[in-house]
């Protein structure tokens, strides 16, 4: 056989048989990117899924905290008009607790209001005359004074004391006297801070037989 033939069957054996593995080459290159096509749109279309799903629960994450926020402030609105309304309230009752025991003390000294006004101007003439009866029964008032105390009551003045006239303070014998003028207690009266329970009772003159 001629060697130039054998050389030609064999470079045509050679090249079909690159062709076959081109063919098969090609072939098993479409199937693979075929496939990594398929896998490909698979993971895009889980990845928009996935998105999905997170843009929803973020959604309804925002919600529910939104919704949180709101009940949360509502409760502090609450939480402050309850602390508004127990501050009214004690104060109410403070008020009350107060108002009573003023007019408790109140209808206390309007008993022995008398007794409050006149006992000090006794004790003042039993100062200034020991030998008299009445000097035994003034030990016997100490708890009036005690009690004046205790109600934060102070007298207006006292007895047979030179004060000028005022007539918030004190109630003269004469309608006639002027703010300002010398005059002298007669009886004491009392008064609870601003508030006046009973004015002195004043005169221009002492009375027979006090000494100043």
């Amino acid at each position: 056989m001629d060697t130039a033939w054998i050389l030609s069957e064999g470079l045509i054996t050679a090249l079909v048989g690159l062709g076959v593995l081109f063919w098969r080459s090609q072939r098993t290159a479409q199937a693979t990117q075929a496939a990594l096509q398929q896998e490909l749109e698979t993971l895009k279309q889980t990845s928009q899924q996935i998105q999905h799903d997170l843009e929803q629960r973020l959604q309804e994450t925002t919600e529910t905290l939104q919704t949180t926020q709101r009940e949360k402030a509502a409760l502090e609105d609450q939480v402050d008009a309850l602390k508004q309304q127990c501050l009214r309230l004690r104060t109410s009752l403070e008020q009350q607790a107060t108002q009573v025991e003023q007019d408790t003390q109140a209808a206390a000294f309007g008993q022995v209001q008398a007794l409050l006004t006149q006992y000090p101007t006794v004790r003042r003439m039993v100062e200034g005359k020991p030998d008299l009866p009445a000097r035994n029964v003034v030990a016997m008032f100490t708890s009036l004074d005690n009690l004046v105390q205790s109600w934060s009551y102070q007298a207006i003045g006292s007895p047979w004391e030179s004060v000028a006239y005022d007539p918030q303070l004190h109630q003269g014998d004469s309608a006639d006297l002027q703010p300002g003028e010398p005059i002298y207690i007669r009886f004491v009266g009392y008064r609870q801070g601003d508030r006046i329970l009973i004015p002195a009772k004043v005169s221009r003159t002492l009375p027979s037989g006090a000494t100043v």
